[in-house]
């Protein structure tokens, strides 16, 4: 990787790592507020439940990945599969797929609009798929099987 391609692979690298603490940890210090905000999504309340639990551990586990050298790629495509998923609700929730507007996210991200909320999504979808074909090219060269 060329010199000015590895600066940009680490700066998108640490921003992964710093979105993913921030969604993280404002959702579990915060956690009735997280909560409270998943029951007025449009998931039935046992489902609502179980995601106030799941996202944030996701999220943690997300960091874990991107923090060790060896899980990165997986951390890579999990960055990648979440920020599709979530993506893809403020699309629906944009083009009035649902019958009504759930609220939006916690913490900074709540003062965002759906629309800018889809643009941060996505400027953070577009570094994880970026740094994960990085990482898969780094790895191949690694093993030999691309000069």
């Amino acid at each position: 990787m060329k010199i000015r391609g590895r600066h940009i692979y680490l700066i998108s690298h640490t921003l992964l790592i710093l979105m993913w603490t921030y969604a993280a940890l404002a959702k579990i210090l915060d956690f009735d507020l997280n909560i409270q905000q998943m029951h007025n999504q449009i998931f039935p309340i046992w489902m609502a439940d179980l995601l106030s639990y799941a996202i944030p551990i996701v999220e943690l586990l997300i960091v874990i990945l991107l923090l060790m050298n060896k899980t990165l790629w997986l951390g890579f495509a999990g960055s990648g599969f979440l920020l599709t998923i979530f993506t893809i609700y403020i699309i629906l929730t944009v083009s009035h797929f649902f019958s009504r507007i759930p609220c939006s996210c916690g913490g900074i991200i709540s003062s965002l609009s759906w629309t800018q909320h889809l643009i941060f999504n996505s400027f953070f979808l577009i570094l994880s798929l970026f740094c994960l074909s990085h990482q898969l090219k780094l790895e191949r060269r690694l093993l030999g099987k691309v000069p």
